[in-house]
């Protein structure tokens, strides 16, 4: 800006390294912006990836009985924290020094639009699931996109590679897992528990998780144990595009249990929310 201006730019007083350092400690994290309800974006060598910030707040119930809280704050009733901050240290301890590293290397041997044509036939694949998750929902409208969709991309898509539904057709995504079709009829979600492998979830999505492996349109493609190696290999494809980003909220945070566990807990609130609106405006 100061190339295209006329006057000469002010002269600004030295600054000392003491300065710099004072100025750099009292400049937000991006987890403490976050928290304050903030949008923030996090640099990869994928480009900016956008993350939105909490929608309530969410403490340990043991907090509770401080009372310097503030009245009114929602505690959340962790019950399996010890199991679930051990599975977290296993699982951190992989991604760090087993599947980033693969990661990695993913990424650099296969280009950015050949993992994006992977992903499209992994999401085809699985549209026979989202159809009946819809239809046991009673989602006929979102079932019938389903269908629509497997059929024009399994053949204008050339098995899924590519998607015509939506660029052509202007057919949506429309997925839907057993865990959202449970909080149709009103299952709650259960404690929160993390999975090896997996990560965050609750008990709801890890019975969803265990059944979708059972019923996976996969399993009807192949045999055991080719099916499990495509279902592995679908999983290490989703994280591959992610580590980067769980990598750096995963520095940045004072306590990196509590920050995903807080971060998963009030996703769903924020995704049941909005399903539920949707099935009031339906009716």
């Amino acid at each position: 800006m100061t190339g295209c201006s006329n006057s000469a730019p002010p002269q600004h007083p030295a600054v000392t390294s003491s300065e710099k350092q004072q100025s750099q400690s009292e400049t937000p994290s991006d987890v403490d912006r976050l928290n304050a309800g903030e949008s923030i974006s996090v640099e990869t060598s994928q480009g900016k990836i956008n993350v939105e910030p909490t929608v309530v707040a969410i403490t340990d119930a043991q907090a509770g009985n401080d009372t310097n809280q503030l009245a009114g704050e929602v505690f959340y009733n962790d019950p399996w924290e010890s199991f679930n901050r051990t599975i977290f240290g296993f699982n951190h301890q992989l991604y760090q020094y087993v599947l980033i590293p693969a990661a990695d290397g993913y990424r650099w041997l296969v280009p950015a639009a050949a993992r994006d044509k992977i992903g499209n036939a992994f999401e085809n694949i699985r549209e026979p699931l989202n159809l009946l998750n819809n239809a046991l929902a009673g989602e006929f409208r979102q079932a019938g996109a389903n269908l629509s969709r497997f059929f024009i991309n399994s053949t204008l898509g050339l098995f899924g590679l590519f998607d015509p539904a939506t660029h052509w057709f202007n057919i949506g995504a429309q997925k839907q897992t057993i865990a959202d079709t449970l909080f149709y009829y009103d299952i709650d979600s259960g404690p929160y528990l993390v999975l090896p492998f997996l990560g965050p979830s609750d008990s709801r999505g890890a019975f969803s998780t265990v059944t979708e492996g059972i019923i996976h349109p996969i399993n009807q493609l192949t045999d055991s144990p080719e099916s499990y190696f495509l279902r592995a290999f679908d999983g290490f494809d989703d994280f591959s595009g992610q580590a980067e980003t769980y990598q750096n909220l995963y520095k940045q945070a004072d306590d990196p249990y509590l920050y995903f566990r807080n971060q998963y807990i009030q996703g769903q609130r924020r995704d049941e929310y909005f399903q539920y609106q949707g099935q009031q405006d339906e009716e």
